[in-house]
């Protein structure tokens, strides 16, 4: 159940084709009936994105539902479900994500060559295994470490890079020096692949190396692999100078991606330049996550540029838009919940749904 607490009235300025009040109480009923409904969904990725959500609530009340969902069809519903328990406080799901990692498809004779159909299999098999490596890896931390090693012998070598790349992420130097070492191949495949991986290991070490990479990479995907890396590393103040010159890139792409790894870069430069572009650009895509940075650095948001964001064709502006939202009052955030839990994208749907019920536990 939503918490009692809902049941407050708040009056809040009108938007258009928006009720005049909001309920606390009826906004959360709507935002759990949305999560458990998404629950029941066809799709397999919907239905593993709604027990993220639960997690992410953190109402653990949602434990049963989420317990039955270690049984569901699909072997991604299941890791998504073991690891919301895991962020309810319930262990669970945990055998059931060790018992993903430990089933290594078959191999048969060397001799004997694999049909096209039985690739796809082991691949796809592996995969599987992959995720369940990543999340039982961000459960455990380093008491993970024992079975991340033993992974590094798997007959696969994808299942041996995401071993690698977890212990990467949990700071081993050795495993994280081979990415590193990546940035500088000749091959741009290689240049690309070690960004691709510290996008996913997000290590404060890693942030010169980019920065690096990034003053003298010609390569588009590199360069925006690079920026997404940078985009999640705490220590992306190092590359500060050249995400300012990239935030006045020619390349729509590039100088987004560089606007957004600026935010939280507590800088009176990066400051002024957001500052510059929210207030300068007709560009709401540009607007909003220029407005997302100067949230994260300390300043106000505009509450009018997220307004403009949820009613933006792109779903990805609007799920920006709602970020910023996080950081408002419920006088300027309930009417943009209300929309995104009528919002025709399902992640901005859900998303909706996370901050409402979110917002209910605190009150």
């Amino acid at each position: 159940m939503v918490a009692p607490l809902l049941a407050i009235l708040l009056v809040v300025p009108v938007l258009p084709g928006q009720a005049q009040t909001f309920s606390r109480k009826e906004l959360g009923r709507k935002a759990l009936q949305t999560v458990v409904d998404h629950l029941k969904s066809d799709d397999s990725d919907v239905r593993a994105l709604a027990a993220e959500i639960l997690g992410g609530a953190g109402n653990k009340a949602a434990a049963g539902m989420l317990k039955t969902m270690l049984e569901d069809r699909d072997k991604y519903v299941r890791i998504a479900a073991a690891r919301a328990l895991w962020e309810l406080g319930s262990p669970a799901g945990m055998k059931v994500v060790l018992g993903i990692i430990n089933d290594v498809p078959a191999q048969g004779p060397v001799a004997v060559t694999n049909t096209p159909l039985v690739e796809l299999k082991i691949i796809s098999q592996n995969k599987i295994r992959e995720k369940a490596i990543e999340i039982y890896a961000g459960i455990k931390g380093e008491k993970g470490a024992d079975l991340l090693y033993k992974l590094k012998n798997d007959n696969y070598g994808p299942v041996r890079d995401a071993a690698a790349r977890e212990l990467a992420r949990l700071g081993r130097d050795e495993e994280l020096a081979q990415f590193v070492e990546a940035l500088g191949a000749e091959d741009e495949a290689l240049r690309f692949e070690g960004a691709s991986v510290l996008s996913k290991i997000c290590h404060p070490h890693a942030a010169g190396p980019l920065a690096k990479l990034l003053a003298a990479e010609r390569s588009v995907r590199v360069r925006m692999a690079a920026l997404d890396a940078l985009n999640c590393t705490p220590s992306r103040d190092e590359a500060a100078a050249e995400l300012l010159k990239l935030a006045d890139d020619q390349n729509p792409t590039i100088k987004y991606k560089a606007i957004s790894a600026l935010s939280g870069i507590k800088s009176a430069k990066v400051k002024e330049k957001l500052a510059s572009l929210a207030a300068g650009t007709p560009d709401i895509r540009i607007k909003i996550t220029a407005q997302k940075g100067l949230m994260l650095s300390g300043a106000a948001a505009s509450v009018q540029t997220a307004r403009d964001a949820m009613s933006a064709a792109s779903p990805e502006i609007r799920l920006e838009a709602l970020s910023v939202a996080a950081a408002f009052g419920d006088d300027d955030a309930l009417p943009l919940l209300a929309q995104a839990l009528d919002d025709p994208d399902t992640r901005v749907k859900l998303a909706g749904a996370l901050q409402t019920l979110k917002r209910a536990s605190k009150k």
